[in-house]
């Protein structure tokens, strides 16, 4: 047997000082207390939590300890597309867009993907026991049609301080937060 157009999905310990986390964590948890827009956008559009997707969605030009997370997600997202077998000359990929997720007990985040950007994935700044996994769906799914059953979506369960990578066309969702603690992360885009 061989295996053709397999998805790769990265899952790993960043290895970032815990000061740094620590000080993304603090700055993370004041933002809904100064994003008016964000909190508006996240009631639309974020059932239950925040997110600064809708307002601030550049925080690695705007917080220094965005700026130092970028730095140690530009090695990574580099390393990825190598594995991928992205040609290099073609992709040189850069951050475009990085955002805070912040998810209490009830918060998900329904099916999506990222159209324009290339790798997108997320840091996991805090993540209480039990909280939600980030579920990914088969990318063929759509195309089996009468084939018999089979599963379709995995669940990757993160911990804090680690990074899961994957290509921005891998449809995936946050299902609802069934725990009293805050789940925090970051999420970002890397376009070419």
């Amino acid at each position: 047997m061989k295996v053709f157009f397999e998805t790769r999905i990265e899952k790993k310990k960043l290895g970032i000082p815990l000061a740094l986390l620590t000080g993304i964590k603090n700055t993370a948890l004041k933002m809904p207390a100064m994003d008016q827009a964000g909190l508006k956008w996240s009631k639309k559009n974020y059932p239950k939590g925040y997110t600064s997707y809708g307002s601030l969605s550049e925080l690695h030009l705007q917080f220094t300890v965005f700026e130092r997370l970028k730095e140690a997600l530009d090695k990574e997202v580099h390393l990825f597309v190598r594995k991928l077998g992205f040609f290099e000359a073609n992709c040189k990929l850069k951050l475009t867009s990085l955002w805070v997720n912040l998810m209490p007990e009830g918060c998900y985040h329904a099916f999506h993907h990222h159209p324009h950007s290339v790798v997108s994935g997320t840091f996991y700044v805090e993540v209480p026991r039990g909280s939600s996994p980030l579920r990914v769906e088969d990318p063929r799914a759509p195309l089996f049609m009468a084939s018999p059953a089979r599963k379709i979506q995995e669940d990757l369960v993160p911990r804090a301080g680690e990074i899961i990578l994957f290509e921005s066309w891998l449809k995936h969702e946050v299902p609802p937060n069934r725990v009293k603690g805050t789940r925090i992360s970051v999420s970002f885009n890397y376009e070419v």
